[in-house]
C-alpha cells in the first residue's frame, strides 16, 4: 500500500529552496528523563538540539517533497511552543538532495557530523544516504523508500517497511467488490531509483498473492507530463481496473484527465493521490476515483478529530501555502516520533539514549493520524481506509468504517525471509 510514497508528490504548491533551508523554532522544558549514558552527541548545546533532513526540493521537479520538511516543521514548532524538551529548542536543519546522489551523500555526511539525528527527511535518492548512516549509526527517524536504509539498526519509522512488507487489507477488501475487473489490471509505477522499482515489485507480489492479474504495466519517469500513450495502449488492452501506488495528485489528475477524453473508464484507484490539489487540479476527471491510504482522511470526513485539527493548524503556520500531501504527513509523524524518544534520551540527550529510548516504542499512531505498528520492531500495521471522490468531495466508502480503520489480523503480506527487527545496544 505505502509503496506509494516511492514516487514524487504533486508538488506544485510550493517553492523550493536550492540552498540549505535551516528552520529555527522556539523551546522550552519537558519532562526530563535519566541521563543515557554515551558520550556527548552532536548537535546538542545547553539550549537546542538540531536534526537534519535532505528532501528533493528543486528537482526531479520544483517543489517535490517540500510537504516532508513543511510536517516535520510543523510539529517540532508545535512541540516547541509547549515549551520543547527539557529547555532545548529543536531545529530544522533541512538540505535539497538536488535530485543527485552525490548531493544527498555530502549533505547525510555533514549533518551526521553536525546533527543530533535524520528526521522527516523525504528523497528519491534516499540510498545515498545508507552508506554514512550504516558507518555512523546515525539515528534515522523518517520513511525511508530504500529497502537497506530502512533496515538499519538505527531507523526507526513511524509507518514501518512497507516498501517490502506490503499491506494487502485493501487487495481483499477489492477482490470482493470487483471480482471480474481484478482479472484485467493495469499499472503504472515510477521508473526513478531502485528503491522504487523494489517498491513496486513487492506491490505486485502481493496483487499477484491474491489473484490478481496485471494484464499491462508499464514505468514513468519523474521528467513526464503526459500519459496518453499509456492510457491508449490500457484502453487497447482492455484493462477494467487501473491499480498504482505511485502516482501523486499531479500525475492522477493527469492520468484521469487523458483516461476522460479518450472515453476510457476503468476503476481507478489510487494510492499516492491523496492531498489537498487532486481535486483542484484533476476536476469532473477523478469524480468516482477510489483512493487508498494508511491514515485517517484528514481533508475530508476526519477534519475534525483533534490530532488532525491540531495537525492542520501548524501544517498553516509553517508554510501558508502548504499542499497537504502525504508527505507532510509522514514528516509530522516522524517528528512525533523523534520527540518520544528524545524526552527519554537524556539530559543532555544523546545518540546512545535516543536509540535505546526509540527501540522501547513498540505502539505508534502519531496520535490516530495512522494505524497503530511497531516502529522498534519494524512491523507494519496493516489497517486502512478507503476512501472515493464524489461530487467534488473526498468521503469514506464501505467497507472503511465512519471512524478508524479497515484492520485484519496479519494484514499485510511480509517479505521472504522477513523477521521482526531486533535491535542492537547502540555504541555512540
Amino acid at each position: 500500500m505505502m509503496a506509494v510514497l516511492a514516487l514524487l508528490a504533486s508538488a506544485c504548491s510550493s517553492t523550493p529552496s536550492a540552498t540549505k533551508a535551516t528552520t529555527t523554532t522556539t523551546l522550552g522544558s519537558s519532562s526530563s528523563s535519566t541521563a543515557a549514558s554515551g558520550a556527548p552527541s552532536p548537535g546538542v548545546t545547553n539550549t537546542s538540539v538540531t536534526v537534519g533532513q535532505v528532501d528533493d526540493l528543486s528537482a526531479p521537479i520544483p517543489g517535490l517533497f517540500k510537504g516532508a520538511e513543511d510536517g516535520t516543521e510543523a510539529y517540532f514548532d508545535y512541540v516547541n511552543s509547549q515549551g520543547g524538551v527539557n529547555g532545548r529548542m529543536i531545529k530544522l536543519d533541512a538540505e535539497d538532495s538536488a535530485y543527485s546522489d552525490g548531493t544527498v551523500a555530502t549533505a547525510t555526511t555533514a549533518q551526521i557530523k553536525s546533527d543530533f539525528a535524520l528526521v522527516g527527511g523525504f528523497s528519491l535518492d534516499d540510498a545515498a544516504e545508507e552508506p554514512p548512516v550504516r558507518a555512523a549509526n546515525m539515528p534515522d527517524v523518517a520513511y525511508p523508500l530504500d529497502p537497506g536504509l530502512a533496515n538499519l539498526p538505527a531507523s526507526y519509522s513511524p509507518v514501518p517497511n512497507n516498501d517490502n512488507d506490503v499491506p494487502d487489507t485493501i487487495f481483499k477488501i477489492l477482490k470482493a467488490k470487483f471480482p471480474t475487473a481484478i482479472k484485467h489490471v493495469g499499472i503504472l509505477w515510477a521508473n526513478a531509483t531502485p528503491a522504487t522499482a523494489a517498491a513496486e515489485q513487492a506491490f505486485e507480489r502481493a496483487l499477484k498473492a491474491e489473484g490478481y492479474h496485471i494484464v499491462y504495466d508499464a514505468g514513468f519517469t519523474p521528467a513526464q507530463t503526459t500519459f496518453l500513450a499509456n492510457v491508449l495502449t490500457m484502453k487497447s488492452d482492455g484493462v477494467q481496473m487501473f491499480f498504482t501506488q505511485q502516482l501523486p495528485d499531479f500525475y492522477a489528475a493527469t492520468v484521469a484527465e487523458e483516461m476522460q477524453q479518450q472515453n476510457f473508464h476503468p476503476i481507478n484507484v489510487e494510492g499516492d493521490a491523496y492531498s489537498s490539489n487532486l481535486i483542484k487540479d484533476g476536476g469532473p476527471a477523478v469524480n468516482n476515483m477510489y483512493l487508498e491510504f494508511g491514515y485517517v482522511p484528514y481533508l475530508a470526513t476526519d477534519s475534525t478529530l483533534p490530532a488532525v485539527k491540531l495537525f492542520t493548524k501548524w501544517m498553516k503556520i509553517a508554510d501558508s501555502n502548504a499542499n497537504f500531501e502525504l508527505q507532510a504527513l509522514y514528516g509530522w509523524a516522524a517528528a512525533q516520533l523523534f520527540v518520544q524518544g528524545l524526552k527519554q534520551a537524556g539530559n543532555p540527550p544523546t545518540r546512545a539514549g535516543l536509540e535505546a529510548a526509540l527501540d522501547k516504542v513498540t505502539s505508534f499512531n502519531a496520535g490516530g493520524l495512522i494505524p497503530t505498528s511497531n516502529p522498534s520492531a519494524n512491523i507494519p500495521g496493516g489497517c486502512i481506509t478507503l476512501a472515493q471522490v464524489k461530487n467534488g468531495q473526498i468521503v469514506r466508502v464501505a467497507p472503511t468504517p465512519p471512524t478508524g480503520f479497515i484492520c485484519s489480523p496479519g494484514g499485510y503480506l511480509p517479505a521472504p525471509g522477513f523477521k521482526p527487527e531486533v535491535r542492537s545496544a547502540p555504541s555512540s
